[in-house]
């Protein structure tokens, strides 16, 4: 789509006729322009059933119009697309897509866009860690029916702003529901979700922590000055089970690190799976930190 023809419509052409109709002159130039992206995108080869696609030309008019509109998927059915500085969205039967595009923007801001799709959401600030900014973080806060819930998947591939991902609700879904937008976490506050270290590289200084004895991890952490909670974890052949979190002294330093978790810049989670010759649910439990309430300001 070349933008200098987008330009050719007017504000007071589009505002002439009705949102989402194609009567009036400039209505149909607009939408023209549109769907003539749309069909040379088609063309191109489609990778997975829901694809992500980023329409700049779409971005561009809502975000300078603020306005919604609707068009026709390649599907064959409506979707309410919405965009302004901080956020686009758009609505299908079976999930929302949601590309995140200032993730400093005012909470309002979010919650004004998913408004304008018809999704009565209360958007949060949540505290995250450095690599998650903008990331959507899921609640279960709401009216959702019982049992059911929001789920959030990440989308990468081909995705150009800081987050990309679809967010599914149970089909119908019209309630009330709370939903994060991450920020950057203060010093030693507490991460909205932790955050894996073993996957992405070494926790501190080169040392990796994973299949390490206690003791050793436990005396590289003191060094670096991170806190540490204990969870011991009993599962099973299939991969299920359950745990908690544990005193230290109840902790043994032969035991073997399992995963370790950022849970704050200052503190981290060890995970220890089935120590030896220990029977489940047998140790004492500890009080886990409190858990962070962003959701509920």
């Amino acid at each position: 789509m070349n933008i200098a023809d987008l330009a050719k419509v007017k504000d007071e052409d589009l505002s002439a006729e009705p949102v989402g109709r194609s009567s009036g002159a400039g209505a149909r130039a607009l939408m023209e322009s549109i769907m003539g992206e749309e069909r040379e995108e088609e063309r191109e080869p489609v990778r997975g059933r829901f694809p992500v696609r980023r329409s700049l030309g779409l971005s561009v008019i809502a975000a300078g119009l603020a306005t919604s509109f609707v068009i026709w998927t390649p599907f064959g059915r409506p979707a309410t697309e919405f965009a302004n500085a901080a956020v686009s969205i758009k609505t299908g039967a079976d999930f929302v897509e949601v590309e995140i595009n200032d993730p400093e923007a005012e909470a309002e801001t979010f919650a004004e866009a998913f408004r304008a799709v018809g999704l009565n959401a209360e958007v949060r600030k949540a505290p995250v860690a450095p690599e998650e900014v903008g990331v959507i973080v899921p609640v279960t806060d709401g009216d959702f029916p019982a049992g059911t819930g929001m789920t959030v998947t990440t989308v990468t591939e081909g995705c150009k702003s800081a987050w990309c991902g679809r967010v599914a609700m149970p089909v119908g879904f019209t309630g009330r529901f709370v939903i994060g937008i991450g920020r950057p976490a203060a010093p030693g506050e507490r991460y909205s979700s932790s955050v894996g270290s073993e996957v992405d590289g070494p926790l501190i200084d080169g040392f990796q922590p994973r299949g390490k004895p206690v003791s050793e991890v436990r005396a590289a952490m003191k060094r670096s000055g991170l806190k540490i909670e204990y969870v011991v974890v009993w599962t099973v052949a299939d991969g299920s089970g359950g745990g908690y979190n544990v005193p230290a002294e109840h902790v043994k330093g032969d035991w073997v690190v399992g995963h370790v978790q950022r849970t704050a810049s200052d503190s981290i989670r060890v995970l220890i799976d089935n120590p030896p010759g220990v029977p489940k649910d047998s140790l004492p439990r500890a009080d886990p930190p409190p858990a962070p309430d962003w959701w509920k300001d």
